[in-house]
């Protein structure tokens, strides 16, 4: 791990902390129990964190956070011997509609809602805060990461010993996925690419649905590393956010692991449609003629999934890229944690009354999309099998459409297709069913 970069995610770690009515249990902070009941908020601070001299601050959280409970990540910086007030980086769940914090200014401090800058200041240390917070006596989030990473200030990040390697990631492109989601799905996709490799087999719409920072808009960044490190976490795959140099890229690739960075857009590629900042994963390093390149999987790079292998020479990579990644570890394979979850459900005709209609049954009773389903952010879609197999779910062809009566239509193509039928609502949680025509 970088001199820059603190992770605690282990008992031993935690509970060099001080713990407020929360305590650690199997290796995560949860609500104190009491006489059977958790205690309806709790919170924990860990002890000061010396760092190198630093200009800039990422706070990245995992969390297990059940309907009804919500976890908030906070932090104070040391600047000129004194502590700052502290900064919070706003509630999160997937049940919530979280917001990040909008931007401002409080002194030095230049806050945004996933890093905290500091502006003719320098600071030496930092802490970390966490409130849980539940609804439910017998319902406690569990909190099993909180990291800190600095911008070293006056220190050229390592460019690390070169690679030849490439990794299988998973690609995907925007042009496939769900246009309601555009403004995130980039980071959303690129988390899908690194997760489903190791099997996890999600859809780029459950990440973007849990990574979602519903803040009205401003001029800052709707795509929220935090949140994003935190959905991934809630799926059981240790993230978090650093600040890095070359080569921790390489070392992570050297080791099997991909990672996920934000590039500029050149002018030609923003003149096309292009983000001016975009999201992409690291899938490896190679050279080619003498020139070495990085090897990346990139959603803007066309409209079939894999046009989205692409490479760029390392030069111009290292123009573009602003040393934060985020990093991503396998998942614990005897974790039973596993997102916000999937629910199977029967995909029924509506009746002689609405043709071409089809609703969702649910434990045998009707479950009715409200008209308003997607104008309220979930989405609905639906798939039919393609001509060849895919290695993942993500690769078919969807059709997102908007809830018609309750259900939604399905139009069909020939005499015994089967369809498959998704519907993913605001927290990342997907009903799927299959009927055949």
């Amino acid at each position: 791990m970088e001199k820059n970069t603190l992770l605690l995610r282990d008992t031993e770690a935690f509970m060099r902390g001080e713990l407020d009515n929360v305590t650690v249990a199997d290796g995560c902070i949860v609500l104190d129990l009491v006489q059977g009941s958790y205690v309806p908020y709790g919170c924990y601070t860990s002890a000061a964190i010396p760092m190198p001299v630093f200009d800039a601050l990422w706070v990245s959280w995992n969390a297990v956070s059940p309907s009804g409970t919500a976890v908030e990540a906070q932090a104070r910086v040391l600047v000129d011997g004194n502590w700052t007030a502290w900064i919070s980086f706003g509630k999160w769940s997937p049940y919530l509609r979280r917001e990040g914090v909008p931007p401002q200014e409080k002194g030095p401090l230049r806050i945004g809602a996933d890093v905290l800058r500091l502006d003719s200041k320098r600071a030496t240390q930092a802490q970390l805060r966490i409130y849980l917070y539940t609804k439910y006596e017998k319902v406690t989030p569990a909190v099993r990461l909180l990291g800190a990473s600095v911008r070293s200030v006056g220190v050229i990040p390592a460019r690390g010993r070169p690679i030849n390697r490439r990794l299988h990631l998973m690609p995907y492109v925007m042009a496939r996925r769900a246009p309601a989601l555009r403004p995130w799905m980039d980071l959303a996709i690129s988390l899908t690419s690194l997760t489903n490799r190791w099997g996890a087999d999600l859809l780029p719409e459950e990440f973007a649905q849990a990574l979602r920072d519903w803040r009205s808009p401003d001029e800052g960044d709707v795509r929220n590393l935090g949140f994003a490190a935190a959905a991934a976490g809630c799926w059981g795959f240790p993230t978090w956010v650093t600040w890095c140099g070359l080569g921790t890229l390489r070392e992570e690739i050297r080791q099997g692991f991909g990672t996920i960075v934000a590039l500029e857009s050149t002018p030609a590629q923003i003149a096309d449609g292009w983000p001016e900042r975009r999201y992409v994963s690291v899938r490896g390093f190679s050279t080619t003629g003498g020139t070495p390149r990085v090897q990346l999987c990139d959603p803007w790079a066309g409209d079939q999934d894999f046009d989205a292998e692409t490479e760029m020479e390392l030069d111009d990579f290292l123009v573009a890229w602003d040393n934060v990644a985020l990093l991503m570890r396998p998942r614990d394979l005897q974790d039973e944690h596993r997102g916000p979850g999937r629910g199977s459900v029967w995909v029924r005709p509506a009746g002689e009354n609405a043709p071409g209609i089809y609703r969702l049954f649910l434990n045998g009773e009707v479950h009715l999309l409200g008209d308003d389903f997607c104008q309220n952010g979930g989405v609905l879609a639906w798939s039919t099998p393609d001509d060849r197999p895919h290695a993942t779910t993500a690769h078919r062809t969807f059709r997102f459409v908007e809830p018609e009566l309750g259900g939604l239509r399905l139009e069909p193509a020939e005499k015994g297709r089967k369809y498959t039928v998704y519907a993913i609502d605001t927290a990342g949680a997907m009903l799927v069913g299959d009927v055949t025509l």
